[in-house]
C-alpha cells in the first residue's frame, strides 16, 4: 500500500527554482547533486549525484525538483510546461502573503486570488518551468 506521496518537477534552472520554492517558506529535506551544489545545504543530508535536485517535504508530501533523472531524456527538462492539466494544491495560513511574496519577487500570477463558496480562498501561480501551484486558505466560518 501507499505510505506517501510526492511530485517531481523537472526543471531547466535548478538556482532558479529553488529560490521560487524558498520564496514560499519551503524547507529543503534533502538535496544531491555535485559537491559545489550540495555546499549550499549543510543543515540536511546529502548525496552525489551527476544531476542536481532538491526534496522538500510538506506535511508528509514531498515535492522534488530536478534537472536530471536517470529514467527521463535529457530534453525533457528544457521543456515548458504549456498544459495546467496537472497542478498542486498547498494549503497556506494566508493568501495575502503568497500574493505579496509574487509581487516582491516578480513570480507570474495566473489566477488572481478569488473566494470559492466551499469557503476557500486560492490564488494560482506558475513557477519558473510553468507548473501551476494553487495556494488555498481555508476561511473560518462566521
Amino acid at each position: 500500500m501507499v505510505t506517501q506521496f510526492g511530485i517531481h518537477i523537472k526543471v531547466k534552472d535548478i538556482n532558479r527554482s529553488l529560490e521560487f520554492y524558498r520564496a514560499f517558506h519551503l524547507k529543503p529535506d534533502f538535496a544531491y547533486g555535485d559537491n559545489t551544489f550540495r555546499t549550499k545545504f549543510r543543515e540536511i543530508q546529502t548525496a552525489p549525484e551527476k544531476y542536481r535536485g532538491v526534496i522538500f517535504n510538506i506535511s508528509g508530501a514531498l515535492l522534488e525538483i530536478a534537472e536530471g533523472h536517470i529514467a527521463v531524456k535529457p530534453k525533457v527538462f528544457r521543456e515548458t510546461i504549456k498544459s495546467s492539466k496537472i497542478s498542486a494544491m498547498l494549503h497556506v495560513k494566508s493568501v495575502k502573503t503568497i500574493v505579496n511574496i509574487c509581487k516582491e519577487r516578480g513570480f507570474k500570477i495566473a489566477a488572481q486570488p478569488r473566494v470559492f463558496p466551499w469557503g476557500t480562498k486560492e490564488v494560482v501561480v506558475k513557477d519558473p518551468d510553468g507548473f501551476i501551484l494553487v495556494f488555498i486558505e481555508k476561511l473560518s466560518k462566521n
